[in-house]
């Protein structure tokens, strides 16, 4: 089961946001954005679809959230900015309900999950460390309450069906007797 997204799309995004992606030199860095609609991306420095997702995803989010700034911002200015957008990407792109629906289905590692999602191992990391510690989520607790909940309505259902075949037999035996 991959759920991670269509490269294809990513890119349409952009460019239906109004932005310009394009091939350029830019080491050291992997990308460069300009608020005005411009995304550089050098493919020399991506070495796979997982980085080349996490990038668009990444930058996609400055744009939807309006965080720019110069490469020669201070540090405190610029891991903010970079922690809008990425936070912005995890949630538009990797919902709480889908990283548990994964963890459900047996996907508990991190490598597991990057490989279901599309994305490299050390965003996982981070999106995992977002979800719990800027939003207070304990996976744990949250799948246990999850199986708790499936069982109720697994037993809510099984008790249906018996309800529904006692009826049946019931209606049986009345016709039985009529016909008696």
């Amino acid at each position: 089961m991959n759920r991670a997204p269509d490269l294809n799309l990513l890119y349409d995004t952009l460019e239906q946001a109004g932005v310009e992606v394009f091939s350029f030199s830019c080491a050291p860095y992997d990308a460069i954005v300009s608020p005005d609609g411009y995304l550089a991306m050098d493919p020399a420095m991506i070495d796979s679809e997982a980085q080349e997702r996490e990038i668009l995803i990444h930058e996609e989010g400055h744009f939807a959230t309006d965080t720019f700034y110069q490469l020669d911002s201070p540090y405190t200015l610029r891991q903010h900015q970079e922690n809008v957008a990425s936070r912005w990407g995890y949630k538009r792109y990797f919902p709480l309900d889908d990283l548990l629906d994964l963890m459900e289905s047996g996907r508990t590692e991190v490598w597991q999950i990057a490989e279901a999602i599309g994305m490299p191992e050390d965003y996982v990391r981070d999106m995992l460390a977002y979800y719990q510690d800027a939003r207070g989520v304990n996976f744990t607790s949250l799948l246990a309450q999850r199986q708790a909940a499936q069982e109720a309505a697994e037993h809510v259902q099984a008790e249906q069906e018996d309800i529904e075949l006692f009826r049946k037999i019931i209606e049986q035996r009345k016709h039985e007797k009529g016909m008696a």
